[in-house]
């Protein structure tokens, strides 16, 4: 990047050369006067003049005013020393100011109107010498936030702008843009199987764990990458090439990379579209409660309903929760998103028979709200739904953020009555060691291990042993993925307590719904 003067260097300059001018003018003038009165003996004149007026004591005033040239030297010099300080601190204050306008407060990196100076000044001389840029947004970096708190989580940016700038070394700019990405700029970059090669290099430095204060985190990061070998392309165009590439890594939800492609750009656009259409959707209450009904495997009856979450779009069409729900916690919406659900659904159970149960989902991006408990239970009461007809279902992955935060937050809702069930056992990281210290009520066993559980021996052992291990634990098992007969006929002789799919009932809105649970109204 090519340095410029900043004003307040400028205004010092200025300062010097008005000195020096105003110094070589009183020089000249003094020089001049001299001069002149030595061509006339005026000192003679002065002489002859006081000796002619000696009750007049000019001899005194004149040796005052021979002494007062030194004194104001003296003075002129002080005020100039003060005025160098003063302009001095106003430099300095300038550069900070200048420095902060142009690099992020936090890690200290060039910010995004410093990089997007470099990249334009690097576009120029594309021609001649092709850049790359990488975009990095950082995978479940909320999560940690949240979780784990803001201070975790500006340390962890402090250390991945360390790594990152000690990573690419003085060949490269590495920027924040805010929040969680970031951007390097590669100049004179490589091409081809050498380009992928650096950004593979630079993805894998997010591979090792970050050690911080409070204790190790790993993260893992998603980076698209545009190459630009061309000064036809404007910054603004090749950041949004890159954006676009990356938002193809998020949609895979996992740490890779990927390179620009013709196209990406309209595949970004409609995420940037389906992310506003969902804040729009949450505040119009169109992310609506579907209902599933869970059934008791021992006499057929329905004993409640887990709500699933639905998005209803204009033209009537649903949109499925794998759509939408991974945005709704990159984006912050998920902790709007269930309470809107919860309203609605407990505005539904009241109108229910007292003795069926509803289960929600929770995410674990919401254990980080400390009034997560306080605002389901004031929903509950002013709905006049008791909390023990809550379920509240936690998936194994959850445990594996922030257990500690988990326990706590079981135990702050079965402390209000409110019951808790471990979600999709056996596809998760959780062990044995949390059945036993996390006080769950319920085990639901995945759907993967019941879709041909009645000749999958292999399904079948893994049934038998979870319902046997759950039920000498204390807690209940639900399966999940009953779609047929001999499905129900297998896990009825493992000794599963409840029941949920499409053999009982496929999800529903409020308006189809069996509300009283009467069997002979079920779907088939």
């Amino acid at each position: 990047m090519k340095s410029t003067s900043s004003p307040s260097k400028s205004s010092s300059a200025r300062l010097k050369r008005t000195i020096w001018r105003d110094a070589l003018m009183v020089f000249g003038g003094f020089t001049a006067l001299l001069a002149y009165f030595i061509s006339i003996e005026a000192f003679e004149y002065v002489v002859d003049f006081s000796s002619t007026h000696e009750s007049w004591e000019l001899d005194e005033i004149l040796t005052g005013m021979m002494v007062l040239p030194i004194a104001m030297t003296i003075f002129s010099v002080r005020r100039l020393r003060e005025a160098y300080r003063e302009l001095s601190c106003r430099i300095e204050a300038e550069e900070q100011a200048q420095a902060m306008a142009m690099h992020d407060p936090l890690t200290g990196l060039p910010n995004r109107r410093n990089i997007t100076h470099a990249i334009e000044q690097a576009i120029d001389q594309a021609d001649e010498a092709p850049l790359a840029l990488l975009l990095i947004d950082l995978n479940r970096f909320k999560a940690i936030n949240d979780l784990q708190g803001h201070q975790v989580g500006d340390a962890l940016l402090i250390g991945i702008a360390d790594r990152l700038k000690a990573h690419v070394g003085d060949s490269a700019v590495v920027s924040r843009l805010g929040g969680d990405e970031f951007v390097i700029l590669l100049r004179d970059a490589p091409q081809g199987e050498a380009l992928i090669a650096r950004a593979e290099d630079i993805s894998a430095c997010f591979d090792a764990p970050f050690e911080l204060e409070h204790g190790s985190v790993t993260i893992g990061a998603s980076i698209g990458v545009t190459y630009v070998d061309s000064s036809d392309v404007s910054a603004d165009a090749a950041m949004s090439q890159a954006d676009a590439a990356m938002y193809k890594c998020k949609v895979r939800k996992s740490n890779c990379v990927r390179f620009f492609e013709a196209g990406m750009e309209m595949a970004a656009i409609r995420r940037a579209s389906m992310e506003a259409d969902l804040r729009d959707a949450i505040r119009a209450e169109r992310i609506e409660p579907h209902y599933q009904p869970l059934v008791c495997l021992e006499d057929g009856r329905i004993i409640g309903y887990e709500v699933l979450a639905r998005w209803r779009l204009d033209d009537g069409e649903l949109r499925m929760p794998d759509d939408f729900i991974g945005i709704a916690e990159d984006i912050g919406l998920i902790d709007d998103m269930f309470y809107s659900l919860l309203e609605q659904a407990a505005a539904d159970v009241r109108k229910w028979s007292p003795e069926l149960t509803f289960a929600m989902n929770l995410s674990p991006v919401q254990f980080g709200d400390e009034w997560l408990v306080e605002r389901v239970l004031k929903i509950l009461a002013g709905a006049g739904i008791a909390p023990g007809r809550l379920e509240i279902e936690i998936t194994e992955n959850s445990l594996v953020t922030d257990v500690e935060m988990a326990r706590n937050v079981i135990q702050q809702f079965k402390s209000q009555g409110i019951r808790v069930a471990l979600d999709d056992f056996g596809t998760g990281y959780s062990s044995l060691r949390h059945l036993s210290e996390l006080e769950f009520d319920k085990l639901k066993i995945d759907r993967s291990f019941v879709h041909d559980v009645y000749i999958n021996e292999s399904s079948q052992t893994i049934v038998r042993t979870i319902t046997s291990l759950a039920h000498n634990l204390g807690m209940q098992v639900t399966v999940e993925g009953i779609d047929t007969a001999e499905n129900a006929q297998s896990v009825i002789g493992y000794g599963c307590d409840i029941g949920q799919g499409y053999l009982y009932g496929k999800p529903a809105a409020k308006a189809g719904m069996d509300q009283k649970g009467d069997k002979s109204e079920r779907a088939a």
